[in-house]
């Protein structure tokens, strides 16, 4: 199979979409719970972010019945899709937490699991900068709190060693801390990989299924509970994760978990042109606060330059989460420039924000048997989910075998990586390697900002997930995400996608119904 080419594993798991008639093909359709089989699923997970992704991975490995269903219509399309995109090596973390031993364990994980699982990473570095007195007076403490999280490599350096390193650094530089740790990583592609191999292990995926209620097994503590969806349909599980993020809450009301709170942290974030990229040559970091990380300047693994995110706690219904602000904005520029000289001064082609899972009663909060046996709630992972997935999987199913009776026996047919073919076509050029596709549509761009074919776009298509919107596409392909942002590419982008589907040009979305692309009643269909 070429470079190019569609992984098509042999698929074990069940996919469906919860759309309208029109928006995806029949076959993807999910209409009746029958479809997904009358055996109880062992584990059900609510949440397909990168936590609850990396969960079900890790679970296919075994041989166990899985769900793992989403109100939106596609994997890490929540929080995990609007991130600051790095591996953290969890030198700020507080000693001794379990946020410490997950960031610990999964730092030396990630170089293997990307490989394994064709997930762009780049080990780029970081260094963290003083830009006031105070903040100088903080580096020997925070010196020493990297220690005490196993991060022995990080040091002290001075201001000529940063200006060394980083000649645009802000003038204000007092000194700062070398991260070696710290990764570039495509938050995107992590959710996916991990989705893809477990849809070929036979976990079961629901996109677009919202959970109303759960009913709880009667008599009250019998092993079999139903997930019921906001149409009605009723799943039957016995064990239920709810690692819904912004959602947790509310879920947690239908089985009567116990008291946590959370609310929407928003993080605006900036992303610069690629013509940017040269300014920096690490990932740029502001001394923490007890509130938040900051806001950072980084390159990202696509080759564009990001400033942010800002941190703004707002109320948990507030539609506003994933706005961005002129506010915030210019706080995440007047941020970004107190680390880099003439950050302002370049070229932007996107803003965009995200809302993290905000909780008062800490990071990772993990509470078994939650309200009913059976029942683990996993809520508070902010911006340390993406990193500690992995490692957090592993300690779900350590606590679901102790707690909740989980018995594990390893399925010996399990896939525990993905093809060549599966690295993404942005990252591992064709021309770069030799490699040759001899189909003619892998020769002919679409996107030419990022410079995507129409080949790769037919086997984002045909790969395991079956993405059906232009923002699943855009994550996986990079096709929308250039300079233009969608000016150029996004019409013939929807005629490929709507010749390769059959799906209509009027029913095609951005993220799912009630995103069309089109306004009702404008679509003129032709020959």
């Amino acid at each position: 199979m070429t470079q190019f080419g569609t992984w098509q594993p042999k698929i074990r798991g069940k996919l469906f979409y919860n759309w309208p008639q029109g928006a995806c093909e029949e076959a993807l359709r999910f209409t009746s719970a029958g479809q997904l089989g009358v055996e109880p699923y062992d584990v059900a997970i609510v949440g397909a972010g990168v936590v609850g992704c990396g969960l079900a991975y890790r679970l296919s490995q075994y041989d166990l019945r899985v769900l793992l269903i989403d109100r939106l219509h596609d994997v890490g399309e929540g929080t995990s899709k609007a991130n600051s995109a790095l591996i953290h090596s969890g030198y700020d973390a507080k000693p001794g937490s379990l946020e410490s031993k997950l960031l610990h364990e999964a730092e030396a994980d990630w170089p293997g699991l990307a490989a394994r699982l064709k997930i762009p990473l780049d080990p780029i570095g970081g260094i963290m900068m003083a830009v006031t007195d105070e903040q100088e007076r903080q580096l020997e403490a925070a010196e020493k709190n990297a220690h005490a999280n196993r991060a022995t490599d990080v040091r002290i350096l001075s201001a000529t060693e940063i200006r060394e390193r980083e000649p645009n650094a802000s003038p204000d530089v007092r000194g700062g801390l070398l991260v070696p740790g710290e990764s570039l990583v495509d938050p995107f592609m992590a959710s996916i990989a991990y989705a893809e191999i477990a849809l070929a292990n036979g976990v079961d995926i629901l996109l677009g299924a919202d959970i109303a209620g759960v009913e709880l097994g009667q008599p009250p503590g019998a092993p079999l509970h139903h997930l019921v969806t906001a149409d009605g349909h009723r799943l039957p599980v016995r064990r239920i994760v709810n690692a819904a993020g912004l959602g947790s809450r509310r879920l947690a009301d239908g089985y009567g978990g116990g008291a946590f709170d959370i609310n929407p942290r928003r993080g605006q974030f900036l992303l610069f042109d690629k013509s940017a990229r040269p300014l920096v040559q690490h990932i740029l970091l502001p001394v923490p606060t007890a509130h938040t990380k900051g806001v950072l300047v980084a390159p990202t693994i696509f080759g564009n330059l990001l400033a942010g995110p800002t941190a703004e706690d707002l109320p948990l219904e507030d539609p506003a989460a994933t706005h961005t602000t002129v506010e915030g904005i210019r706080r995440v520029v007047e941020g970004g420039s107190r680390l880099v000289d003439g950050l302002a001064r370049q070229p932007v082609i996107a803003t965009y924000a995200g809302a993290r899972c905000a909780c008062s009663q800490g990071s990772y909060v993990i509470r078994h048997n939650d309200g009913a046996p059976g029942i683990v709630t996993v809520t508070g992972a902010r911006s340390t989910g993406l990193t500690a997935s992995i490692s957090l999987a592993r300690h779900l199913i350590d606590g679901m075998q102790k707690e909740l009776g989980l018995e594990l026996s390893p399925d010996s047919a399990a896939l525990d990586c993905r093809p060549d073919s599966a690295w993404p076509g942005w990252w591992r050029r064709p021309f770069e390697n030799g490699a040759t596709d001899a189909r003619a549509d892998h020769g002919c761009a679409v996107c030419f900002c990022e410079v995507i074919s129409g080949g790769e776009i037919r086997d984002a298509l045909d790969s395991p997930l079956k993405p059906r919107t232009m923002d699943a596409l855009k994550r996986r392909t990079r096709v929308l995400s250039g300079r233009c942002q969608g000016f150029d590419c996004q019409v013939p982008l929807a005629e490929i996608v709507s010749g390769h589907t059959g799906i209509g040009i009027a029913q095609l979305t951005k993220n799912g119904p009630g995103s069309e692309l089109v306004v009702p009643g404008q679509a003129e269909v032709t020959a």
